[in-house]
């Protein structure tokens, strides 16, 4: 007998999931709402947030198995924290005093393109909302991780680092909160293909998690 169950689809553009080459994915908040691409959950999301907060009470009455447990690093963190030589968390002292800001706002950057593509969570510049007061508590978990900030960096190093971060001055700086950045954008600025996963890594040491 035929199910009644309605077939996957975004809820924006209604194509079902055998149309599209990726997987949908689904809003981090709800848990149940599904998106094929940033475009349609961003169109969608000033109407969903008013029923958003419900779906997730309503998802969370029941056991969920999907994604890892609250404060779980993601999958393989470990062996690219080894292989990639950044296990001593000396990551950030190695680099000039620029160079640090710039990886701490990329690594911030690259932490939010993440949390919407892969948690369809939409912080900051992805919800239309201002990513200082996000970047500025990314800068307060950093502070308190022991050794991960270089001997040099103090309250002043830091405001020097969020001016630099949010100066609305210069809008075609690389290191700038207010824009979206992309895997492809990252690896392109460094000509390091393996740049996302050193940033990826420095993030979930500062966040203490991982972004799935």
């Amino acid at each position: 007998m035929a199910s009644d169950s309605p077939l996957p689809s975004c809820a924006t553009c209604h194509k079902f999931q055998a149309e599209l080459p990726q997987s949908l994915k689904r809003c981090a908040g709800c848990q149940t709402t599904l998106y094929c691409s940033r475009e349609c959950q961003k169109q969608d999301w000033r109407q969903h947030k008013r029923v958003c907060t419900s779906q997730a009470s309503s998802h969370q009455a029941s056991p969920s198995t999907s994604g890892p447990p609250a404060g779980a690093h993601n999958p393989g963190f470990n062996a690219v924290n080894s292989v990639l030589g950044l296990s001593n968390d000396d990551y950030l002292h190695k680099l000039p005093e620029k160079d640090g800001f710039i990886q701490l706002i990329d690594c911030f950057r690259m932490r939010m393109e993440d949390e919407y593509v892969y948690g369809g969570n939409n912080f900051g510049v992805y919800g239309d909302d201002s990513p200082v007061p996000l970047f500025k508590e990314f800068l307060d978990l950093a502070e308190k991780r022991d050794k991960l900030l270089p001997s040099w960096w103090n309250k002043k190093k830091r405001q020097e680092c969020e001016r630099l971060a949010d100066n609305q001055s210069d809008r075609y700086q690389w290191a700038d909160i207010h824009s979206a950045v992309e895997k492809s954008d990252i690896i392109e600025h460094y000509g390091d293909g393996m740049m996302p996963m050193k940033l990826r890594v420095l993030g979930e040491k500062i966040y203490g998690k991982g972004f799935m």
